[in-house]
């Protein structure tokens, strides 16, 4: 068990990367913390003579399945460990029986291979395969529908937050024409504020022009006055 614990901690090397969130993620983490060894990268076969002798419904009333690995030796494995499913686990095999963890979808896959070793192991192959095989399908079902229930939740939050997202451009877009609308505005305004200012720059010179041409003649009458006075 030793050996084979310290191979598979090469499953958690920094080199080995996941996507977050992913059911191999949890998985992963779940083996870290309880420091058992992850076994979904191996290559596992269900145990029959373990499955037969526990039952299919009892392995998935338990959570765990008896699988043989590539070494030849038979472990238990689980998706999700807790007290109670690993005590669940001693009782029903050997107390020293190696434990390992796999994804959610490996373990019930494994679980349906068990009920179904169960039933071929069985005298009356058609009573028991009718009668196990409801479970078995049953589970399949019952995920295949929980699988469609968690893709339309996520489509309808994607669907919500397209919504939301369609919103706050559209609130954007009516933004971007306000804020256009008043940059022409303002760009008139100056238009006519430099036209004004022109204007007042012309009466100014036209002024000044007067102005120079009143203080000439003033200039010129006060010669002719003066001039007038010396004779």
């Amino acid at each position: 068990m030793d050996d084979y614990h310290f191979e598979n901690e090469t499953t958690y090397d920094d080199d080995q990367r996941v996507e977050p969130g992913d059911e191999r993620d949890a998985a992963i983490a779940t083996a870290r913390s309880w420091e058992l060894p992850y076994l979904d990268d191996e290559p596992l076969l269900i145990d029959s003579e373990s499955a037969t002798r526990v039952g299919g419904e009892e392995l998935a009333h338990i959570g765990a399945a008896p699988v043989r690995c590539s070494d030849g030796n038979v472990r238990v494995v689980l998706a999700d460990a807790t007290p109670e499913r690993i005590a669940g686990i001693r009782e029903h095999f050997s107390g020293a029986v190696d434990i390992g963890v796999v994804k959610t979808s490996t373990l019930a896959s494994l679980l349906d291979s068990a009920s179904m070793a169960v039933v071929s192991s069985g005298t009356d192959a058609v009573t028991n395969g009718a009668a196990a095989a409801a479970p078995v399908w049953g589970r399949s079902l019952e995920r295949v529908l929980t699988a469609f229930d968690t893709e339309a939740t996520r489509l309808q939050d994607l669907r919500t937050k397209l919504q939301e997202l369609g919103g706050e451009m559209a609130a954007r877009e009516q933004r971007v024409q306000e804020l256009e609308t008043e940059l022409q505005r303002i760009r008139l305004e100056r238009l006519r504020d430099q036209e004004t200012v022109d204007r007042m720059r012309h009466d100014l010179a036209d002024r000044n022009n007067r102005l120079e041409r009143a203080l000439t003649k003033t200039q010129e009458l006060a010669a002719i006055i003066q001039g007038g006075h010396l004779q």
